[in-house]
């Protein structure tokens, strides 16, 4: 008999506060500055991944295109076989909650009519972490480790990864110890799940030591994944440097286990900093200190640029997005803005930004990446 079908959301927040043009040019103002502190773009621009037990049974399926390319790899699982059944761990990045991304979930839900890759989501959790729990990083700031960008993984990230050994505990009840598992991780998330994949948890649980077999697809949004010797500062302070430099975090080593690596990322904003676009503006603040070096010819998502977001071709699939098909909007990092500030209500949802803000996780951009859920 199949698994029950879990509902959505655990613990439901508020409506978050919609935006006005006025507040959002001045809240981004606001980020533009934020972005020039180190930790700042790689750590609190981005948004999470829907809430903490939400599930529901929607099928998936290949989605044709918009404005973006797949360059596509050799699967590694056996694409001959039917419908089977995955359920989903989402990855948030941080001060956002999974309020923020119940809408993600309703795009997906919009387009099971659209996709049709025999594939079935089941059991649906995120990593559950309220903007409070980021306060944990604080406590690396004034140790040498920091100071010389050596931040171990396992000690400064332990709190995210027992959020997400929460949420896979939660799946494997609900869908017992077969359960095929995608991980989707959006910004910081990507990296973070990419660590866990690769051992840098030091996790020795059941739960753990399980996932590890179970987890079939790999999908990143908006990631940086490297941190290049010229950026202006390592503003992950090593964490990101530590995970790219483990082998067993490579989308070699991924393969090679059977986890199909999928990572999206936008070339739909440049960054300039003699503008009156606020939007360039925060994209150059942003794609400078990551890259150490700004130009037209530099694209992104108005937060991660395009040269960090993918990881080696030959084992991991590149899906580039651009633009909206419909409206021709440029494909943005994320449709909230986080409020790091409200730490009364870890859980109260962020500003959300005016819907023809399109993302990742808008219904016309979606289908490209959802389709290779496995």
């Amino acid at each position: 008999n199949k698994p029950p079908s879990p509902s959505f959301g655990r613990r439901r927040s508020p409506s978050p506060p919609k935006m006005s043009a006025a507040l959002l040019v001045g809240t981004l103002l606001g980020l533009l500055l934020l972005a020039a502190v180190p930790n700042a773009s790689a750590f609190s621009s981005a948004v999470p991944v829907l809430s903490t037990a939400s599930g529901c049974d929607f099928s998936l399926a290949a989605a044709e295109p918009s404005a973006s390319t797949d360059t596509g790899t050799p699967s590694t699982k056996d694409e001959a076989q039917s419908t089977r059944r995955v359920s989903i761990l989402l990855c948030p990045a941080q001060f956002c909650v999974p309020s923020d991304y119940d809408v993600l979930f309703d795009s997906l839900l919009k387009a099971e009519a659209r996709l049709n890759n025999d594939v079935e989501i089941g059991t649906c959790r995120v990593a559950d972490l309220p903007r409070t729990e980021w306060i944990k990083v604080a406590k690396q700031l004034p140790t040498k480790a920091f100071l010389e960008a050596k931040l171990p993984v396992k000690k400064t990230l332990g709190w995210y990864f027992d959020a997400m050994e929460n949420a896979l505990s939660d799946i494997f009840a609900e869908e017992g110890p077969d359960a095929n598992i995608c991980i989707i991780g959006h910004s910081i998330g990507g990296w973070v799940a990419r660590a866990y994949l690769g051992g840098l948890s030091g996790s020795s649980t059941s739960i753990g030591r399980l996932a590890q077999s179970r987890v079939s697809s790999f999908i990143t949004l908006g990631t940086p994944h490297s941190s290049p010797e010229a950026a202006l500062v390592d503003q992950t302070r090593g964490l990101l440097r530590a995970v790219e430099e483990s082998s067993t975090c490579s989308a070699q080593s991924l393969a090679e286990r059977g986890i199909e690596t999928t990572c999206v990322g936008s070339s739909g904003l440049g960054g300039n900093f003699i503008t009156t676009n606020v939007e360039e503006l925060v994209a150059a603040s942003s794609y400078l200190p990551l890259l150490g070096k700004i130009g037209k010819d530099i694209k992104g998502d108005g937060i991660v640029p395009m040269d960090l977001a993918f990881l080696d071709d030959t084992h991991a699939r590149r899906v580039e997005v651009e633009s909206c098909s419909i409206t021709g909007g440029a494909v943005r990092h994320a449709h909230v803005i986080p409020t790091p500030w409200n730490l009364f209500d870890g859980y109260a949802g962020s500003i959300i930004l005016p819907e023809e803000f399109i993302w990742y996780g808008s219904e016309s951009i979606i289908d490209d990446w959802a389709q290779h859920i496995r």
